[in-house]
Formats: structure tokens, C-alpha cells, sequence
């Protein structure tokens, strides 16, 4: 086809592709998978915030890096010459109560019984900085701002029940942090309007303000970050370690020592990193994206590691795949921070290289959600057969953002990245506009 009459039948198709609001700004960019054939590209080299679609970037960092096999290996040893326990933290993230308690057995069956122990807990491999650059002190008490931690509790955050039922307000929570100061100025009342506070961050202690009121005969359920993460994985193995009959003299924080007396009495072996990925993309998990990039800086050479290495390495993945295109920003992993900057064509260009592997591609694919089936996209684009796209979304309070593989209904396999940059409160109207987008590739390609 000559290039007159391609653009001719690229006119004809544009004439009914949903229209785009002239005050947004808007980058959109098509091309297909297997040939590298640009459909579409409006923009595509303009730089946007985006949001949580840098996933896609710290996915292929892990993937390259680490590989999809990977494991992290959270180890309890013991000085048996001064009776010290170290937990060493790997940087695992999602270790769950159950976890805790299995490695307590472990070490408890390893040790003399009723035998007297100092427990301590070491992250001195990860930097200290529980939060990221860009990240707004307004947003740590959001569920999606968990702290960034070398030795975590789940993906550190904490599940409130609050009840009315009966003649009493009762508050139960869960994972079981041996800290937890909950100062509950809650009370009844005949609407709904709970406010739930997290405080502790300086002392690394976990603090949960409750206010407002509740009516009676109420169920509640609040999911809230809390600080200090290592101290209450640490506590928490102290109170399993005692019941499984060890005395726990004192805990604290302390950098294991290089001894030959040190044994290993148990470890926690993550779940692999391709399943570590499918929960972070799916379900856009930010703490998990974070120690994913930092344990990339980790495996790379930065000790301690950090996000900022992180992104050295991810910055130069990006200057390899696109050398045209340097002006780039990199502030985390997860897309939480306004400092990211990326074009539609990086993200293009990430998905391609991420799918085309042939030695990981199909695990890169399988942790993005399914458009109709599961993740962020389980409501969308139902209308289409499901997994017509699998792609990660993105968005902040002025930002919408889209990329993933589309399969047309002609069976073309079609990269597609569409970004905006909307009025704040749009971003429901953006998510519209993009599965319009999508279905109208869909139908015309």
C-alpha cells in the first residue's frame, strides 16, 4: 500500500474514533507487536506522569535482573556462644503471619527448650528510607502508600474490623502486631463517618487514631498502613518463639555479626518472583514494586540497596531500548511519585521487549490483568471477549494511563499505550475514554 493511501485509510478510520477533550493532554501510541509497524501515534513522544504503568518497567527490571524464578530467602540464625537471634531481612515482600509462625517452630525445635534468647532484627542491606521522593506525607495514611521496608509484615498494611453489635464497640485487627497503640475516639452515632489516622512514623511504632461515629449494629472494615514494619515482624516471632517455649529476653534492631558461631536455624523462602509480579501488576501493589526495584539495585552491586540505585538500573534499560528518547524521570518503582516522566513510546517499547522473550515472555504476560477477568481490569471492557487486553493500568488524581497487548478482532496483536493528563476528580471519565479507545483498535484493526 502506498503511503498516500495509507494515510487516506488512517483519515477514513479517525473519523470515528472517540474524540478526545481538548484540554487534556493526551498521548497515544499503536504499534503492532509483531512487526513493529507504528498504527497510531499521537504525541508518542511527549513525556507524562505514569502512574502506576511504570510497573511495566520495574516487571521487565525483574524479570532481566532477577529472572522469574527468583526466591527470597528470609533467614532466622543463631550465636549459640552468646545466645542471640538475628532475623536477617531479604527484602521479601508479602510474608505472612503463617510464615512467622512456621519459622518459630522451626528454630524452637533447632534450640534447647526453655532455653533463653536475645532476639534481634537486621535490614542493614536496604536504606532506612521508608518513603520516596514525590511521595506526599499526605498519602502515608493511604492504603496504596504502605512504608518501603527490608523486613515487611504482608504488604504492611493493617485490616481493622470495627463492630457495634451487641452493648459494647469492639475493634479487631489483623496481622497481630505486638505494638499496635489504637486510641479509638469512636462513637455511635446514626450515620456512618469513621476517620482512621496513622501516626508513629518518627518512632517507628505503629499508632492507629480512630474518630468519628459509627451507628449501632455495625460491621466495619478500614485497611491502614503502619510504621515500623521490622520492629512488629520481630516482635511478632518473639511471642511465637515463647509459645513454642523459647524465653525472649529483649528485642531490637542489630547488624548481624560475621562469626563462626552463627547457624542458620530456619528461613522463609518466598513465593517466586513471577507470582510476586502477578500480585504487584494485577492488583497494583506499590510496596511490592518498591523491593522488587530494590532488590534489583541489591543484585546488581548497591549495597545497601536502594530505590534510587533501582532506578540507575531501570533508567538504563530505558536508554538501551530507546536511545532517542533521554529525558526520562525516575523516581520509584511503583508510580506513586509525580517525579516519574515517560513517553508512550518507552512504554511501547518495554511491553515489547517484555513479551517478545522467549525465555520469560509468557510469565511477563501473565501477570497483567485481564480485561472482563481479574486485577484493575476486572470491570473493564467486559464488553470485549476476555483476554482481549492484558495491561496495567495507572492513576493518580490527575492522571489516567493505559498500556498492554491487545488482540484486534482480525487477530492482530496490537501494543497500545494511551496516556492523559485530566483535571483532577476526571479520572473516572479518562478510564472511559481509554476502554473506547481500545475497543474501537478492537474493532477496526
Amino acid at each position: 500500500m502506498s503511503c498516500f493511501f495509507h494515510f487516506i485509510l488512517l483519515l477514513l478510520l479517525s473519523l470515528n474514533m472517540p474524540t478526545i477533550p481538548s484540554s487534556w493532554r493526551a498521548g497515544v501510541y499503536a504499534e503492532d507487536a509483531d512487526t513493529g509497524e507504528i498504527l497510531y501515534n499521537l504525541n508518542g513522544e511527549s513525556y507524562f506522569r505514569p502512574a502506576s504503568t511504570v510497573k511495566l518497567l520495574t516487571t521487565l527490571v525483574a524479570m532481566k535482573e532477577l529472572g522469574p524464578s527468583y526466591v527470597y530467602r528470609t533467614r532466622i540464625m543463631a550465636d549459640t556462644t552468646d545466645n542471640r537471634l538475628f532475623i536477617v531481612g531479604a527484602g521479601a515482600p508479602l510474608l505472612s503471619g503463617e510464615h512467622i509462625r512456621i519459622v518459630a517452630l522451626e528454630t524452637a525445635a533447632f534450640l534447647d527448650p526453655e532455653s533463653s534468647w536475645d532476639l534481634f532484627w537486621d535490614i542493614t542491606r536496604f536504606t532506612s528510607e521508608s518513603h520516596n521522593p514525590g511521595w506526599d506525607t499526605s498519602d502515608w495514611s493511604k492504603i496504596y502508600c504502605p512504608p518501603i521496608e527490608g523486613l515487611s509484615v504482608g504488604d504492611n498494611i493493617l485490616q481493622l474490623i470495627i463492630s457495634t453489635r451487641g452493648d459494647t464497640m469492639r475493634v479487631f485487627y489483623y496481622p497481630p502486631l505486638p505494638d499496635l497503640e489504637i486510641e479509638n475516639n469512636l462513637v455511635t452515632g446514626n450515620r456512618e463517618s469513621v476517620r482512621a489516622k496513622v501516626e508513629g512514623w518518627t518512632e517507628n511504632r505503629p499508632v492507629i487514631i480512630l474518630e468519628g461515629t459509627i451507628p449501632p449494629d455495625t460491621q466495619l472494615v478500614l485497611y491502614k498502613p503502619f510504621a515500623g514494619p521490622p520492629a512488629e515482624f520481630a516482635g511478632m516471632l518473639a511471642v511465637e518463639l515463647e509459645a513454642a517455649g523459647l524465653n525472649i529476653n529483649q528485642v531490637t534492631q542489630r547488624e548481624t555479626p560475621d562469626s563462626a558461631s552463627l547457624v542458620q536455624t530456619s528461613v522463609i523462602f518466598s513465593d517466586p518472583m513471577f507470582v510476586l509480579l502477578a500480585s504487584m501488576n494485577k492488583w497494583s501493589r506499590n510496596m511490592v514494586a518498591e523491593m522488587v526495584l530494590r532488590t534489583a539495585s541489591l543484585e546488581t552491586g548497591s549495597d545497601p540497596a536502594s530505590t534510587g540505585a533501582g532506578c540507575d538500573v531501570a533508567g538504563q534499560l530505558l536508554r538501551d531500548l530507546v536511545p532517542s528518547l533521554t529525558g526520562f524521570q525516575l523516581a520509584d518503582g511503583s508510580g506513586l511519585s509525580r517525579f516519574n516522566s515517560l513517553t508512550p513510546i518507552h512504554l511501547a517499547k518495554i511491553l515489547s521487549e517484555g513479551i517478545s522473550s522467549t525465555e520469560w515472555g509468557v510469565e511477563f504476560l501473565a501477570t497483567l490483568p485481564v480485561n472482563g477477568v481479574d486485577g484493575t481490569l476486572s470491570s473493564r471492557m467486559a464488553d470485549l471477549p476476555p483476554g482481549t487486553f492484558r495491561g496495567k493500568t495507572g492513576t493518580l488524581s490527575d492522571t489516567s494511563a493505559i498500556a498492554g497487548l491487545l488482540t484486534s478482532s482480525s487477530g492482530r496483536r496490537i501494543i497500545l499505550v494511551i496516556m492523559f493528563e485530566v483535571p483532577t476528580n476526571q479520572t473516572w471519565t479518562a478510564r472511559g475514554l481509554q476502554d473506547g479507545l481500545i475497543s474501537w483498535f478492537w474493532e477496526n484493526y
